[in-house]
C-alpha cells in the first residue's frame, strides 16, 4: 500500500512539473546586514535557520552597508555598490531585509515566518536562466531572460550580483559563518536596462567578472556564483531571479508532449544513464518525489547520459532531458 502511494504521488508530482504554464517566482531576500554589528549577530541565526527551511523557494544576497560601522570588512570590499544597494531602500539601520524589493518593517525578529510565507506560491510572467564558466580568475556569465505571460507596465532593469555562497569569517561581532556575500553589480550598480521581449520571446546578456583577493578575510573563487534579477526601476518590485541552482523552467507549449525515457540500470546505485541516438541534450533535472530540485546539469550531445546519483537518498525520482527536439522523462528509483 506503501508503495501504491508513493507512486501515486510521483505521478502527480510529474503531472505537476510538466503542465505549468508559468514561471515560479522565487522570493529575493537583500539582508542588509554588518559584520562589526551586536543586533545583526543576535538575529541572523534565527533569520538563517528560518530561510534554510525553504531553500527551493529563496535567493538570498548579504548586502553590507556601512552602518553603523564603516570598519565591516564586507563593506570595506566594495564601498560604493554596498552603499547604493542600501540606499536605494533608503536603510538607516541593520539588520534589515528587503522581499521581492519590499522593505519589511523592524520587528523582534528580522524576518517573521509569516512574512515570508505570504510571499510563497507566486508566478511571474518572466524566466532567468543563467549559465555560468571561466576559471580562476575570471567568471564568465550568461543571462538569459524568457517572456511566458503579460509583463506589467513600466521600466524594468536587469541586476546580476556576483556572491560567495559561504564565507569563513570570524568577524568582530562573532558571527562564524557569513552566507551568500555580495561582491559586485554586473555590469555595475546601476544594472542593466532592459527591455523585455513578447510572449515567447527571449533576451540574452554575457558578461565576466575578474576575482581578487579581498583585505581582512579569505574569499573563494570556486564558492562564488551569480544571483540575477528584474527589477521594476519605479516601484522597486522584483519581477523574478535566477541563478544556476535554478531548474529550468519549461513553458506548457515545450511539456504538452514529452517522450518517456528508459533509464539503465533502474533502480539504481552510483550512476543511471539514458541513451538517446541523435539528439543533443542541453540539459538533465532529476526532481524527488515532492518536486524538490536535486540535480541538474548542462550536458554535451552524446547519445549516452550519464547521471551520477550516489548522493541521492533511497526513493523515486523524475528524470527530466531537455533536448533540441523535446522534453523526454522518466521514472528512476534509487535504492
Amino acid at each position: 500500500m506503501k508503495k501504491l502511494i508513493l507512486l501515486s504521488v510521483f505521478y502527480c508530482t510529474t503531472a505537476a512539473l510538466l503542465a505549468q504554464g508559468m514561471p515560479k517566482k522565487y522570493v529575493l531576500l537583500e539582508h542588509f546586514t554588518n559584520s562589526n554589528c551586536s543586533i545583526c549577530a543576535s538575529k541572523n541565526p534565527a533569520f538563517h535557520t528560518l530561510i534554510s527551511g525553504y531553500a527551493d523557494d529563496v535567493r538570498h544576497l548579504s548586502i553590507h552597508p556601512p552602518i553603523p560601522y564603516s570598519a565591516c570588512k564586507f563593506y570595506q570590499t566594495n564601498t560604493t555598490e554596498n552603499s547604493v544597494r542600501t540606499t536605494l531602500y533608503g536603510i538607516n539601520g541593520t539588520p534589515r531585509v528587503a522581499l521581492n524589493g519590499i522593505l519589511a518593517p523592524v520587528t523582534s525578529q528580522l524576518l517573521p515566518q509569516a512574512t515570508l510565507e505570504a510571499q510563497l506560491g507566486q508566478e511571474s510572467p518572466i524566466a532567468i536562466e543563467v549559465t555560468e564558466g571561466g576559471t580562476a580568475p575570471v567568471k564568465t556569465v550568461s543571462i538569459t531572460v524568457k517572456t511566458y505571460g503579460t509583463v506589467p507596465a513600466g521600466s524594468y532593469k536587469l541586476f546580476v550580483a556576483v556572491a560567495e555562497s559561504t564565507v569563513n569569517y570570524s568577524s568582530p561581532n562573532g558571527e562564524q559563518k557569513h552566507y551568500d556575500v555580495f561582491h559586485a553589480m554586473l555590469p555595475g550598480i546601476d544594472g542593466q536596462n532592459i527591455t523585455l521581449p513578447a510572449v515567447g520571446g527571449s533576451i540574452t546578456y554575457n558578461y565576466s567578472f575578474t576575482h581578487s583577493a579581498p583585505s581582512g578575510w579569505t574569499s573563494n573563487f570556486d564558492s562564488l556564483y551569480v544571483l540575477a534579477f528584474v527589477q521594476n526601476a519605479g516601484t522597486k518590485e522584483i519581477l523574478n531571479t535566477g541563478t544556476r541552482f535554478d531548474p529550468q523552467f519549461v513553458g506548457t507549449n515545450e511539456a504538452a508532449k514529452p517522450q518517456a525515457i528508459r533509464i539503465q540500470p533502474n533502480p539504481v546505485q552510483d550512476e543511471a544513464s539514458v541513451f538517446l541516438p541523435d539528439e543533443t541534450v542541453e540539459r538533465v533535472d532529476v526532481f524527488s518525489i515532492n518536486g524538490s530540485l536535486r540535480y541538474t546539469s548542462r550536458v554535451q550531445q552524446s547519445e549516452q547520459i550519464r547521471i551520477p546519483t550516489a548522493n541521492l537518498t533511497p526513493g523515486i525520482y523524475l528524470v527530466k532531458l531537455l533536448g533540441e527536439n523535446g522534453l523526454y522523462v522518466g521514472k528512476m528509483v534509487k535504492e
